[in-house]
């Protein structure tokens, strides 16, 4: 055999162990579908931002499954503690695709798959991964940086070799996590206050696009950007009409303008009879100094990151307490006039941040700043001529 058949075969060896080698690539790629599932907003509060998921269909072994990494158990020892401390425990769970989509399709919520267009390192990457973690499945839950949606973007823009990773990813949004967060949940009601209420001035900083995903709608529409790296955008379910959160009760504006009236009332009453119903002060004092002992714990003692730089504390201040003790003596001490004062300095500070963007209050505590303001005026000329 001469040298020229030796190349001949060496040469028709090499392309059929390459021919080889890209028929498995094809086989494993066909036989792999990875979809991410975008489910819409349900009804209750836990499921008021929608949920994302990751579909991986095996077609030789015949399975459809999603790793979901919103799995919980309100049950689970100390679950409520630590979702107070901020330390909430959600892990991974795999699933069976159909009972899964027909559960969303009971509650009414759309669903939209995005199947990935991937090659077969990517989706031995991916498959790995997922594998992987369901080895450790638990993980700290964070509702803005840390959650489904983050998890299911982060494999969709690290693992999938640049496919669908944006330029802007990382550049500045006109939107802040709060913005984004009323467009989910109404600004009027209890759930939106009690998040204002929580939540401090660093959820209304101006975040990126990639920041943005911890809600699945905006992971969803910017995969629809990428048409040349999806194989297919399909519709599984939408309900005639798009479901959002929704509450049964009188609205916190309703409730927080009748209260208000109250104190301007209650404030008037005494200023024109010379009179002073303490019981008035006392549920002022106690309720607000409540909110900012709370206010002090999420901020300086629990792992919320965005419960820091709370400056609710401007109207909820946490020593209120000792102004409950100092207005049952018989001789108010002189230091409560100071006090007071610095109490109506420190609403007009929060007027101050509110109009300068610092921190954004829910608008529905407007009257009740107006009310306080009013009252504690009040309190410093009666206290002065008691």
């Amino acid at each position: 055999m001469n040298k020229t058949h030796i190349k001949i075969l060496f040469a028709l060896a090499l392309i059929f162990f390459s021919l080889n080698i890209y028929a498995n690539e094809l086989e494993n790629k066909n036989r792999y579908k990875i979809s991410i599932l975008s489910i819409g907003e349900g009804p209750s509060l836990v499921d008021a931002f929608g949920h994302t998921a990751i579909r991986v269909k095996d077609a030789q072994l015949k399975n459809d499954i999603v790793f979901n990494f919103g799995v919980y158990d309100f049950n689970s020892p100390n679950f409520y503690s630590n979702f107070v401390k901020g330390r909430p425990e959600y892990k991974l769970a795999i699933q069976n695709y159909s009972n899964l989509i027909q559960n969303y399709i009971r509650q009414k919520r759309y669903i939209v798959e995005h199947q990935l267009n991937l090659d077969q390192n990517s989706i031995k990457i991916i498959i790995d991964l997922l594998v992987e973690k369901l080895n450790d499945p638990y993980y700290i839950y964070d509702y803005f940086r840390d959650n489904c949606t983050t998890r299911a973007a982060d494999i969709v823009i690290d693992k999938t070799n640049n496919k669908f990773k944006d330029d802007k990813l990382e550049s500045e949004t006109v939107f802040s996590f709060r913005n984004l967060i009323h467009e989910k949940i109404n600004e009027n009601s209890w759930a939106a206050l009690g998040i204002d209420l929580c939540l401090g001035a660093i959820i209304d900083k101006k975040i990126n696009t990639r920041e943005t995903f911890f809600l699945p709608e905006n992971l969803m529409n910017y995969l629809d950007l990428f048409e040349a790296d999806i194989i297919k955008r399909n519709i599984i379910y939408s309900p005639e009409s798009k479901i959002s959160y929704q509450e049964n009760l009188p609205s916190p504006l309703l409730v927080n303008l009748i209260l208000s009236l109250i104190i301007v009332a209650v404030t008037i009453f005494n200023f024109k009879r010379n009179k002073w119903n303490k019981s008035l002060d006392i549920l002022i004092f106690l309720i607000s100094g409540s909110i900012g002992i709370l206010i002090i714990f999420l901020w300086f003692f629990s792992n919320h990151f965005a419960g820091a730089q709370n400056f609710n504390l401007l109207w909820a201040f946490p020593f209120n307490f000792t102004l409950i003790f100092a207005i049952y003596k018989t001789k108010i001490p002189n230091w409560s006039i100071g006090y007071i004062k610095l109490l109506i300095i420190l609403i007009i500070l929060l007027f101050l941040h509110w109009i300068t963007g610092v921190q954004k209050y829910n608008l529905t505590l407007l009257p009740i700043f107006i009310a306080l303001l009013i009252r504690y005026t009040f309190l410093v000329n009666r206290i002065k001529n008691t």
